[in-house]
């Protein structure tokens, strides 16, 4: 059984996160819920994913997942701070080029695994990577938030084919230039928002971060010299 609306801690346009308390176990959990009148359903797809990813590490754990009245949910372990909190928190709003490097190990390993399992995440940005919040995890970094997942192998085990267009995924900040012309993305694509968030993290800031329209950032990374 669980208690929910503890306390909201974040959410968007797919939907909302909350701390709730499992009563069972006595633990706090985080319990994502979307509407089922949405139009966009991602919820389905984060389940899949998440629960595809167990026993793998830098992975929150399952705990349940369903309907219920005018919602579906999911829960699953509370986490700490995002990476975007932690880098903003920071005096200089940048970490040192030793933390840079060791969470971009362990984000690079939480990469590998989803994309060991047929998966792109399509979404990597700070905000979508926690620390734990223990103090047995709270030097490990946590992968978040798989609605933008989407499969990239067959039945099989091969890469499916690319669609002529697919559609604009992810953030702008941090999207590959693939995304921003509507590209198939592919494995390299989560790998190019990777380096872009280490860019961050070591110097506080992107070119571009002032720019909100997302023609004029693709622009901008495709002639940039990286």
């Amino acid at each position: 059984m669980l208690k929910c609306k503890i306390t909201k801690i974040g959410g968007g346009g797919f939907g909302q996160i909350y701390e709730a308390l499992d009563l069972l176990k006595n633990e706090h959990v985080a319990l994502k819920l979307e509407s089922t009148k949405q139009a966009k359903q991602v919820l389905k797809m984060e389940v899949t994913v998440l629960r595809r990813l167990q026993g793998k590490d830098h992975v929150c754990r399952f705990i349940g997942g369903g309907t219920l009245d005018e919602f579906h949910y999911l829960a699953m372990t509370l986490q700490g701070k995002n990476l975007a909190e932690l880098r903003r928190a920071q005096s200089k709003q940048c970490f040192s080029l030793s933390t840079t490097l060791r969470l971009g190990e362990q984000i690079l390993e939480a990469i590998q695994n989803i994309h060991m399992i047929g998966f792109l995440h399509r979404d990597i940005k700070p905000s979508n990577f926690s620390m734990g919040r223990l103090p047995t995890n709270c030097r490990k970094v946590y992968m978040l938030d798989f609605g933008l997942a989407r499969k990239y192998t067959t039945a099989q085990g091969e890469v499916r084919a690319a669609r002529p267009q697919a559609g604009f995924r992810g953030t702008v900040r941090y999207a590959s230039v693939n995304a921003h012309k509507n590209r198939e993305m592919g494995r390299h694509d989560d790998l190019w928002s990777l380096f872009y968030m280490l860019v961050e993290f070591l110097t506080g800031q992107l070119p571009w971060r002032k720019i909100k329209d997302k023609e004029s950032v693709g622009q901008m990374k495709e002639k940039y010299d990286h």
